[in-house]
């Protein structure tokens, strides 16, 4: 869809006899909302197309500049025609428009004082905009039982108005298959057949595609405020390599909730649940809010003078830095400085560090495609990954993109592509192909052409045959039916898209992917191919890497090494995840000194001898690389409480305390003059901001509170009715409401407009409907280079008859999910998966609970789990795969499955519950303690380091 508003697909279209330059690439509706006039609608929204379900955009569509009578029509529903003349403001279509809601109203239970959408609700809003302002009904309201539909969404059927945006999102849209709508007549129900937790990934979507309450943040509803009390900010999920744009929001020092930040590019309308629930991880139990091994002159409060006085001893002497992929890029690049580039680590294992140069290497010569690339596509490979879990919002574009078919067999008939009823019963069944070879079931099994379940190494052996017969014109027959098919319909597509990624945890799968891509690309130009990495600055990581680079086996090497004059080690946000048991062992015993910089508990925080604790992404400013290498900012939502601050500032003091003499040993107050500070040093660094620093000066700043935050109550009411002094922020961002128009933020913290309270209010600052933002910065990606070491992969364990491969769901994968209450909930029993030959070879039976003793591919080591034995018919002999809570993310080449004894299971059950009972504790304790902390309101006068009060 063209995203220009002069394009040839323009043409003139009179509204209320004025001219305007309307599209014709989308319906009559979206024309109107793209020149923001204000039309009411509910059905409709901007991703799903129309169905016409409400009738509450109608308009007056006159034959011709003499026709005083017209006819009323849905603007949802009707296309865009030269010359053709509307009225929105004819009488006839605002009394339908007003009687349409009058009518939806009619069992509303007009809760707006209590319901968690007032003041952002946009049935408030096209209330309003109808005119509609009196309730006439006087009998009974029908009334609904409402469902629990689990741990994040709340439901509240009586508000529903019947516009059936939810479920055409959820089963439609989103591909979910436990959500639909129930029913009859009057008396129409939108939920699930029985109470449980909703299944998709995308379930809180639902929050924000409802025009009204029904769906709620129940995480947000438990400590509620209103939308204009709270203070927001733009941010990037720290979750996974995909870089979504979130607008995160706090009140009183704690947050509140995470919203979608539209970005055409990336995330669009939509978000996963893993990028808008977990970050309650910041208000945990487990944050690190004191530091340690550092004595203050005065007690509750931190100096530089007191950080300087206990790291003097250390002056001089010899650190090996160790970055994270979920630290900024900024402070990442920081410590590689300070230590220097022989002494640095990544982060990354050695077997991590294989696909990380290959990675790299690739990035150089191609580019990834966006979401809304992806979305284009007409043939998608996925190679050996589960994107629905590692990369959900990913797989989401994915579901999109097989729609194609559909669309270009409904457009041949003349019906375009907006118009979603009607293409959606043209298409059928109809779906572009997908083709899964994997050695796991994943939740796009479903609209697959052909899954290809097998182990990795026939994966492997099928990706060099591909490349061969592609490389000598060979003939396919020695190819199977499923792969000539495969490859015949990747050859045969326009617009071809091949997935790979980390997971699997094999180089040489990595390796026979991005060379199976080098070969393809060169019969098929229009190729596009995106390898995913593991964590949010996984390719920020790769930005930094160069033939000194350490990995962690390395720089424990040389920690255990008496004769090598290695000091200690520092630590960034590094909680040593991929240390196996052994590995943790001979860190615990070295006399070496560890300092960590981090911002929750963990296994290394435990053995560290001095800790800073380090604000998470809601309370600093930095950048993160998503998976494409493009660079994107967050900022703070509100200053953290010392002594907790931004990492790049601890290493600032680190700097000073220990490296004195180093270029960057420098006072710095803002991130800006961080960067300044790096390109004076590097002139290669690629965020310097002083060349645009005249032209931030000249925009007025951005408030982070809604102007509407005049009529909230007193911050500190319980304590005083006067109003306490606003932190001064060094961004371009203010802690108040004093700014800028938001239609001059290229990064918005939150949506709102005249008339358009809800995130529906988005359109106003698009230049079309769906399309670009008009204040949209021009995205900036990383210049990779080349590097002189080869890295040589470690040669695993060869794979037995049986392959045992992990299933790690979205809500378990990385440190800060782990650390969310309500995603440790989500986890029921651990589950094996294997084919009825293997079960019965076995002498085992479906259902039944059985012991695993695991062997890791490439370490060796062992564990053992309890699971409940389940079969999968699509499997084969050799490979078993399993949902197993607390098991590392590796390939195992050994597996040997007995049948559990009464006692190991009733052990494993007793497990379960006591981790349920912590979880749900946990929750409740959390919520308590944010709520005794909003009688106390810390107020910080400056946003900066330590001695800023």
């Amino acid at each position: 869809m063209s995203d220009d508003n002069n394009t040839p697909n323009t043409v003139t279209v009179y509204i209320d006899d004025q001219p305007y330059q309307v599209s014709t690439d989308d319906n009559l509706l979206a024309g109107v909302l793209s020149q923001k006039l204000n039309l009411p609608y509910f059905c409709w929204h901007p991703s799903m197309g129309s169905v016409g379900a409400c009738r509450q955009c109608a308009v007056t569509q006159y034959q011709d500049e003499n026709d005083q009578r017209g006819r009323l029509v849905m603007a949802c529903t009707t296309p865009v025609t030269d010359g053709m003349r509307i009225s929105l403001k004819d009488s006839q279509s605002e009394t339908f428009r007003e009687q349409v809601i009058s009518a939806m109203m009619t069992n509303h239970p007009h809760d707006c004082p209590v319901c968690a959408e007032g003041g952002e609700c946009h049935l408030q809003d096209m209330t309003v905009m109808t005119g509609h302002s009196t309730r006439e009904y006087k009998g009974d309201k029908r009334t609904f039982v409402n469902q629990n539909l689990g741990e994040f969404v709340g439901h509240e059927m009586n508000r529903c108005i019947t516009c059936y945006r939810c479920v055409r999102y959820y089963k439609d849209y989103a591909g979910g298959t436990d959500f639909g709508v129930y029913g009859t007549s009057n008396k129409v129900c939108f939920g699930r057949q029985e109470e449980g937790q909703l299944e998709s990934e995308f379930s809180g979507n639902l929050i924000e595609v409802c025009p009204t309450g029904v769906f709620t943040n129940k995480l947000f509803s438990a400590h509620y405020t209103r939308k204009w009390d709270l203070q927001s900010a733009p941010s990037i999920c720290s979750f996974c390599s995909v870089g979504c744009n979130t607008s995160v929001g706090e009140r009183y020092g704690s947050v509140r909730r995470v919203m979608n930040r539209y970005n055409y590019d990336i995330n669009g309308y939509f978000l996963c649940d893993k990028g808008r629930f977990g970050i309650g991880f910041v208000n945990g139990l487990t944050r690190i809010r004191k530091t340690k091994g550092i004595s203050p002159q005065f007690p509750n409060k931190l100096s530089r003078l007191d950080v300087s006085k206990a790291l003097v001893h250390f002056k001089g002497k010899h650190f090996i830095g160790v970055g994270s992929a979920r630290a900024s890029f900024e402070a990442n690049y920081y410590l590689q400085q300070l230590v220097g580039k022989k002494q640095f680590s990544l982060g990354y294992s050695h077997n991590e560090m294989v696909f990380a140069e290959q990675h790299q290497q690739f990035l150089k010569h191609h580019k990834a495609p966006s979401l809304a690339e992806i979305e284009q596509s007409d043939f998608v490979l996925i190679i050996d990954e589960d994107i629905t879990q590692i990369a959900p919002r990913i797989a989401l574009s994915v579901r999109q993109a097989l729609r194609n078919a559909s669309i270009e067999q409904a457009e041949k008939l003349g019906v375009p592509s907006w118009q979603d009823s009607a293409v959606r019963t043209i298409g059928g069944n109809t779906l572009s192909p997908l083709y899964l070879l994997q050695s796991k079931a994943t939740k796009l099994d479903d609209v697959a052409e052909a899954v290809i379940l097998q182990k990795t190494q026939d994966t492997i052996e099928l990706l060099h045959l591909f490349t061969t017969l592609l490389q000598n014109n060979h003939e396919l027959s020695k190819l199977s039916d499923d792969n000539v098919s495969l490859l015949n319909k990747l050859l045969a597509a326009k617009k071809p898209l091949i997935v790979g990624g980390w997971s699997h945890q094999s180089s040489a799968l990595f390796s026979a992917t991005i060379e199976f891509i080098a070969v393809l690309s060169k019969a098929k130009h229009t190729l596009r191919a995106c390898l995913l990495p593991p964590e949010a600055n996984s390719i920020g990581q790769l930005a930094l890497m160069d033939e000194n680079s350490l990995s962690i086996e390395q720089v424990l090497y040389k920690v255990m090494d008496t004769e090598d004059e290695i000091d200690g080690l520092i630590l960034l946000e590094n909680d040593f995840a991929v240390l196996n048991d052994a590995q943790l062992n001979c860190l615990k015993e070295t006399d070496k000194t560890i300092i960590c910089l981090d911002h929750s508990d963990n296994q290394i925080t435990a053995l560290a001898d001095i800790i800073f604790p380090a604000a998470p992404i809601t309370e600093s400013d930095g950048h993160l690389v998503n998976y494409q290498g493009q660079i994107q900012a967050f900022y703070q939502v509100h200053p953290s409480v010392l002594p907790v601050q931004e990492s790049w500032r601890w290493l600032s003091l680190i700097a000073k305390a220990i490296y004195p003499k180093h270029a960057l040993a420098q006072e710095v107050d803002s991130l800006a003059e961080l960067h300044q500070l790096f390109f004076q040093q590097d002139a290669n660094w690629p965020l310097n901001t002083a060349a645009n620093a005249n032209d931030a000066k000249a925009i007025k700043a951005i408030a982070r509170e809604p102007h509407r935050a005049s009529g909230r109550t007193a911050k500190m009411a319980n304590i005083s009715v006067h109003e306490a002094k606003v932190s001064q922020s060094t961004d371009n961002y203010r802690f108040s409401m004093e700014g800028g128009d938001l239609n001059h933020a290229t990064e918005m913290p939150f949506t709102w407009s005249p008339g358009w309270n809800s995130n529906q209010s988005i359109h106003q600052f698009q230049r079309k409907v769906a399309g670009q933002l008009t204040h949209q910065a021009n995205a900036q990606f990383i210049d990779f280079t080349d590097i002189k070491r080869v890295i040589e992969p470690r040669t695993p364990l060869s794979e037995h008859q049986q392959c045992f491969y992990p299933q790690i769901p979205w809500h378990r994968s990385g440190l800060q999910s782990s650390l969310n209450p309500e995603f440790a909930l989500l986890h029921q029993v651990n589950k094996v998966f294997m084919s009825s030959t293997e079960i019965a070879k076995r002498q085992l039976m479906e259902n039944h609970w059985v012991s695993l003793e695991l062997t890791a591919a490439c370490t060796g080591e062992k564990r053992q789990y309890i699971a409940q034995l389940l079969l999968d018919e699509k499997l084969t002999g050799d490979l078993i795969y399993g949902d197993i809570d607390q098991l590392p993310d590796r390939i195992y080449s050994e597996v040997s499955v007995s049948i559990a004894s009464a006692q190991q299971v009733e052990s494993y059950q007793n497990r379960c519950q006591q981790l349920r009972q912590k979880a749900n504790q946990d929750k409740a304790l959390i919520l308590e303690k944010l709520k005794v902390q909003d009688a106390y309101i810390p107020i910080r006068l400056v946003s900066g380091g330590l001695d800023n009060a």
